[in-house]
């Protein structure tokens, strides 16, 4: 619950204050510190405030159990003020003060913030605010200590790239196990007609994922379905027979394992196939089947509105659960602890929203008995960090594309969707949330050119997340059909070389570079005109030139040396300026020196 500081929520820190009453309290108190401390700087501050103010403490937020405001493991305090009832903000750590800044404003709210190293959970801290001759100490009595569990996310996962494989469309490395209606591999797609692809044909291949550089292998559902891409479950407790069986899973896991990369399995959980056997038993026994709140029904067979229930994308063949069952939530956990026991090191759970409730107990027990597993949920937006350890950031790939491809957003609106996603989400999901220019229905390579490509994934691989590329994509596969992403075109002459090149050279660049992976970014850049967007990652600077005319720019920096990866090519900054020119629909990478 966020503590609204006012008279009545702030009893809980001791007696009801009357904060317009205890002004000079504050005032004395406040005094005394910048005396005590030496500090200058705060008691200037104090005696030229001595003006008309006033703090509304109705409007001042700040809940210690909400990870949001406080966050040890990144070292994040902060607090939220209606747009200006304060004027200054300072953190007071037993007898040194540290003052806040606004690090995000909407159109309500100031949002003050500092980064501490990171600090253990039993640190206690309080407010100072002041404006005008106005001031404030919170809480008044006692001091805040932070009381959200610790949100620890595996190191492994912390800003890698993924690498996506619907196991249909990959290879085919066993004939003998296609199944009957197999469409010739390399013909368009056609509805969920399947390829034949299947397990062995991703060990078989295991070099070229190798090659390719991604650090973590996502495999799309497994499990016994009707369509090429399994989206539609019939059974979560067998391998489909046209993918293999589970040896040949785990061949397929200590393979990716041996080449020193992760396996996150794609476990549908939010949804079925409309043949699931308590489906149709609904649809079979209507309100006397046991499974009936399994699923959103909305209406029975027997209605004479006809059958109707809640599905995914709108279509009655994907019913959706109902995720709020206690049965069917453990029926759900059983079976990805089984799949957990193959050895993968995680699961994504789902293709949209997810009961908070459901995916709390899920989180739990897969944590206390994998504590390194991985979980990540859908881009669903929730404020309670400990249900997932991050998300697919689907909503940002249509931001993306609006951005690049379709110029709707302008850099400046593009560059506001950034500070908004990364700035509302705990340092470490940001980390882990994963983005990626990928779509139901299109192939990136569809709407956009290669320089445009290009630039889409220079900037995929120098921000902030995990970055993820369907496979494909890297040679610049078009064809594409609703849920049905085709099959790899393994010639080297139906490929795309020159992309392929590029896209192992950003990666590489990536992995080379801790700077890429970590939560670190400043907008150093951003022109609607030109259409110029840059940005700091910690020490490596991007430059993106989205328009069709070279550009000069002028970043802020810090003095030195760059070198631009990868050519190895050196700039200087001076007085705090990096000159430079950029060609058309391209991108810098540019790497300061120590």
């Amino acid at each position: 619950m966020t503590i609204i500081v006012n008279k009545t929520k702030l009893s809980r820190f001791g007696q009801i204050h009357d904060y317009r009453g205890t002004v000079d309290k504050c005032w004395n108190f406040a005094y005394n510190f910048a005396m005590e401390r030496g500090s200058r700087i705060l008691l200037l501050l104090l005696v030229s405030q001595q003006i008309l103010g006033a703090i509304n403490p109705d409007g001042i937020f700040h809940d210690p159990g909400d990870i949001f405001y406080v966050n040890p493991q990144s070292g994040d305090i902060r607090l939220k003020a209606e747009r200006g009832n304060i004027e200054s903000a300072y953190v007071i750590i037993g007898t040194e003060s540290v003052m806040m800044n606004i690090a995000y404003q909407d159109t309500d709210f100031d949002y003050y913030a500092v980064q501490l190293n990171t600090f253990e959970t039993t640190l206690s801290y309080r407010f100072f605010l002041t404006h005008g001759s106005d001031s404030l100490m919170l809480p008044p009595e006692g001091a805040f200590r932070p009381a959200s569990p610790p949100l620890m996310i595996p190191n492994w996962a912390a800003g890698k790239v993924y690498y996506s494989i619907c196991v249909d469309g990959f290879y085919n490395g066993d004939t003998l196990n296609d199944p009957p209606d197999v469409n010739e591999w390399g013909a368009k797609p056609n509805e969920w007609l399947p390829y034949g692809g299947d397990l062995k044909g991703l060990v078989q291949r295991i070099e070229y994922i190798q090659s390719l550089g991604a650090d973590i292998i996502l495999l799309s559902p497994l499990f016994t379905a009707t369509s090429n891409h399994k989206l539609n479950p019939r059974d979560y407790g067998n391998i489909d027979p046209a993918y293999g069986d589970t040896n040949d899973l785990k061949n397929v896991i200590d393979a990716i394992h041996n080449i020193g990369k992760k396996v996150i399995l794609s476990t549908v959980l939010t949804h079925t196939g409309n043949d699931f056997p308590a489906f149709t038993d609904i649809v079979t026994k209507g309100d006397a089947s046991r499974y009936i709140d399994w699923y959103r029904i909305q209406s029975l067979p027997s209605d004479p509105t006809g059958f109707k229930y809640r599905s995914w994308r709108s279509d009655m063949r994907f019913p959706m659960f109902n995720l709020r069952n206690r049965q069917l939530q453990s029926y759900l956990i059983g079976f990805v602890d089984y799949w957990a026991h193959f050895g993968c090191d995680g699961f994504y759970i789902g293709e949209t929203e997810i009961d908070e409730g459901f995916a709390g107990r899920l989180y739990a027990q897969v944590k206390a008995k994998y504590p390194n597993s991985l979980i990540i949920s859908s881009d669903y937006h929730s404020r309670n960090p400990h249900i997932a350890d991050g998300h697919y950031r689907r909503e940002f790939s249509q931001v993306m594309i609006d951005y690049f491809v379709n110029s709707t957003i302008t850099t400046a609106e593009f560059d506001s969707i950034i500070h908004h996603m990364l700035f509302f989400n705990p340092a470490q999901i940001n980390r882990s949330n994963i983005i990626g220019a990928v779509s139901y229905s299109k192939r990136i390579r569809e709407i956009a050119d290669n320089e445009l490509l290009e630039l889409i994934y220079a900037f995929l691989l120098t921000f902030c997340g995990s970055p993820l590329m369907q496979y494909g994509d890297e040679v610049g596969m078009t064809e594409c059909a609703p849920l049905n992403w085709g099959s790899f075109p393994w010639s080297p002459t139906r490929q795309d070389r020159q992309l392929l090149g590029k896209l192992r050279s950003l990666i590489r660049i990536r992995r080379e570079n801790d700077e890429l992976q970590s939560s670190n970014f400043f907008t150093l850049y951003v022109d609607d005109v030109s259409k110029v967007y840059a940005y700091d990652r910690g020490g490596i600077i991007v430059v993106l030139n989205c328009s069709s005319a070279q550009s000069f720019v002028e970043l802020p920096a810090w003095d030195g040396t760059y070198s631009e990866l990868p050519s190895g090519s050196k700039l200087t900054a001076y007085s705090q300026t990096l000159k430079l020119s950029i060609e058309p629909m391209s991108y810098r990478i540019l790497k300061r020196e120590i």
